[in-house]
C-alpha cells in the first residue's frame, strides 16, 4: 500500500454520492481511501441542493440512477454545480451509475429521456441484456487521473444500460478470453466509465486520485449553488 499523503493538518475531503440512486461501492476501496488520508463526505444527488462544503474531489459510485432519473433531473441546482465543478477541474471518479449520471441525458426505467449532469455529451440508454458483464483486466492507454499510461488494474462491469460514448482511455479485456474493448473517459482529472474499480488491485489508483485532489494548483472550490 502506498504511504499516506503528507499531513497538511486536515484530511483530503472527498464528496461521495450516497443515496438510493448511488449505493454500490467496494467497501475495501473506500477503506483504502481513508487509510491514505481521505475524509469521505456523503452527499445525495437526489436530495441535496449543493455539494458538501470544502470538498476537493468527487466519487460517484454505482447504483440505480435509471430508477430515479426523474428525481435526479428535478435537482437542477446540484446537477449544474457538479457539472461546473468537474469542468473546472475538480478530480472526479464516476463508475457505472455515476457514469450514467454524468451523461447529457439518461433514459429512465420508464422509457423517458431525462437531463443529467451534462459532463459527458452523450445519451445513456436502456438495453435488453447485460452488457460486458463480469471481471475485467484494464490497461491505461494514456496518462489519466488514476493510472499512468501502461499501468494495469482490475475491475468489474454489470449494467443493462449503455452509452453512446463509452470513452477510449482504457483498454479492457476478459481474463482468459479473447474479448476486449476500449472504454472510459480518462483525463488528468476525470475517470468516467462503466467499470467498477477495485483499488486494491492497484493501490496507486487511490493514491493518484487523492494526490490530485490535494494539489492546490488544480483544485477549484465547488461553485456556489444557483441563486446563492
Amino acid at each position: 500500500i502506498p504511504p499516506a499523503l503528507p499531513e497538511p493538518g486536515t484530511p483530503v475531503r472527498i464528496g461521495v454520492a450516497r443515496d438510493r440512486a448511488f449505493c454500490f461501492y467496494y467497501e475495501d476501496s473506500l477503506d483504502l481511501l481513508r487509510q491514505l488520508g481521505a475524509e469521505l463526505v456523503p452527499f445525495s444527488p437526489l436530495a441535496d441542493e449543493r455539494l458538501p462544503d470544502g470538498v476537493q474531489g468527487l466519487y460517484l459510485g454505482g447504483g440505480y440512477p435509471e430508477l430515479y432519473a426523474a428525481q435526479l433531473a428535478e435537482n437542477r441546482t446540484l446537477r449544474g454545480q457538479l457539472r461546473e465543478a468537474v469542468h473546472a477541474g475538480m478530480p472526479c471518479i464516476a463508475e457505472c451509475g455515476g457514469f450514467l449520471y454524468l451523461h447529457r441525458t439518461l433514459e429512465g426505467s420508464d422509457g423517458v429521456d431525462y437531463p443529467m449532469a451534462g459532463v459527458i455529451g452523450a445519451k445513456a440508454y436502456r438495453t435488453d441484456k447485460l452488457s460486458r458483464f463480469g471481471y475485467i483486466e484494464m490497461e491505461a492507454k494514456q496518462d489519466q487521473l488514476i493510472l499512468a499510461e501502461g499501468e494495469k488494474a482490475r475491475g468489474h462491469e454489470f449494467h443493462y444500460w449503455e452509452s453512446e460514448d463509452c470513452g477510449n482511455a482504457i483498454h479492457a479485456k476478459k481474463p482468459l478470453r479473447k474479448r476486449n474493448w476500449d472504454c472510459v473517459h480518462g483525463t488528468p482529472t476525470l475517470y468516467a466509465g462503466f467499470p467498477h474499480l477495485f483499488f486494491y488491485s492497484n493501490p496507486a489508483m487511490a493514491w493518484n486520485f487523492l494526490q490530485k485532489c490535494s494539489n492546490d494548483s488544480i483544485r477549484p472550490e465547488a461553485p456556489a449553488a444557483e441563486g446563492v
